[in-house]
């Protein structure tokens, strides 16, 4: 055999590898499985477990394909482990696809004989407690699992491939029965905090690089104290997927407002907004004027942070609502500069005055060349518009001498203050 017969053997022995295991989790997937199934069914019935996440898109699109896929190796693993520690190895855990973020778990038949179905329960329970305690160290705030399982009873005038499948798709429906009525709770739990209006606000200090005085504080939500809704990520995951996003802005936003009574002059109050909830009359004519007014301040007091994370569809009119933002005074900075849909096109529409560089740029950027080459183009781009850079994130004081070295004015982050209730004084921290 030749030399070009060997490499394209190896590479079809690469592509059918790479769409039969993931490549994150290192976990088979179906195709890669029936020989083991069809042993494990014994001719009699085989159990299948199904395990999967809520809201996955929106959680990869937030926290970046990286932390997320870093929680679906760690949910592969712990399961791994489960089925060594707990069964012995008997069980075949497995993917529903190559790069997909569904697990199903199979049961042999040995281990369901005489109560199949009480049997599997069992072991789903068992399952689902174990993984889900285990991974609370780790998980993705707002994200939860569902379980559901089936079983499959053999019937030889069946294609078993295609029993396996139709099993499989039996306990993701189980499983999304489980997610739909948890869904319809949180949704009536978020309404309910709604008419109570029972959000916190807490504020972190924004200082300028060189002083480390504060120049401004950025309003972040949380939701009522010992509730799941306590996290942001929690609470406006459930907000979206009841599709309670423009309400809960809008509370939020009031809420900031209100309890910022005692502002420190001469700063500014940075707000998270949603681009698309932007019109809402509240912030606009002279109602903005009555809302900001209670709490002795001005609309050229507040700074509105757009998220980049949220795509703005319409830039014509987006384009034109910001100039009567600007024209009542507000000011405006683009949140999450580096890890959004559209940068320029924002950027373009919005001449914000401030750009807030991601977290991901600032985080040991001492370390690393090319994320201080992203500084510096982005501190070039806020000069050439005439707007200011803050560095999210700053946690160390090599990230803060490197950002001071390559000429960033503004920061906020831990190492200058955790959020808190009130407003804290004088940044006390010392390089």
């Amino acid at each position: 055999m030749g030399d070009r017969s060997v490499e394209s053997l190896v590479n079809e022995v690469l592509t059918l590898r790479a769409a039969l295991y993931d490549a994150n989790t290192g976990l088979p997937s179906f195709p890669a499985s029936f020989e083991a199934l069809k042993q494990m069914c014994q001719n009699q019935f085989l159990g299948v477990i199904y395990l999967g996440l809520s809201d996955q898109e929106r959680m990869e699109a937030v926290f970046g394909f990286e932390r997320y896929e870093g929680v679906l190796k760690s949910a592969a693993e712990r399961l791994q482990g489960y089925n060594e520690s707990l069964f012995d190895g008997s069980l075949l855990v497995t993917q529903r696809g190559a790069f997909n973020d569904e697990f199903c778990v199979f049961v042999p038949y040995d281990r369901l004989a005489r109560s199949p179905l009480h049997n599997l329960e069992k072991v789903a329970r068992d399952i689902y407690k174990a993984l889900k305690a285990d991974l609370s160290s780790c998980w993705i705030q707002g994200l939860s699992l569902h379980v559901g399982y089936s079983v499959l009873h053999y019937n030889p005038f069946l294609r078993f491939e295609r029993s396996v499948h139709r099993a499989a798709a039996e306990a993701a429906g189980v499983a999304g029965r489980q997610e739909e009525m948890e869904r319809i709770l949180n949704e009536l739990e978020l309404r309910q905090i709604l008419a109570r209006k029972g959000l916190r606000t807490l504020f972190q200090p924004i200082v300028a690089l060189d002083s480390l005085e504060a120049v401004g504080y950025e309003a972040l939500t949380r939701g009522p104290l010992g509730t799941p809704y306590e996290s942001p990520e929690a609470l406006f995951s459930c907000a979206h997927q009841s599709k309670l996003g423009r309400e809960l802005d809008r509370l939020c936003k009031l809420t900031a407002i209100s309890s910022a009574k005692p502002k420190p002059a001469g700063t500014y109050l940075f707000v998270n907004t949603l681009p698309s909830t932007l019109d809402d009359p509240e912030f606009l004519n002279g109602r903005a004027f009555e809302n900001l007014a209670a709490s002795n301040m001005r609309p050229d007091e507040i700074v509105w942070e757009l998220t980049e994370r949220h795509a703005i569809d319409d830039f014509d009119t987006f384009g034109l609502l910001m100039k009567e933002y600007s024209t009542l005074g507000y000011k405006i900075a683009i949140d999450d500069v580096g890890t959004g849909y559209s940068s320029i096109q924002t950027i373009t529409h919005v001449r914000p005055l401030y750009l807030k560089a991601d977290i991901s740029l600032v985080s040991r950027i001492q370390e690393n060349l090319l994320k201080q080459e992203l500084v510096s183009s982005l501190l070039s781009l806020a000069g050439n518009i005439r707007a200011d850079l803050i560095a999210e994130g700053v946690e160390t004081e090599r990230e803060l001498r490197t950002l001071r070295e390559l000429g960033v004015k503004y920061g906020q982050g831990h190492l200058f203050g955790r959020p808190a209730a009130e407003f804290p004084g004088k940044v006390t921290f010392q390089t």
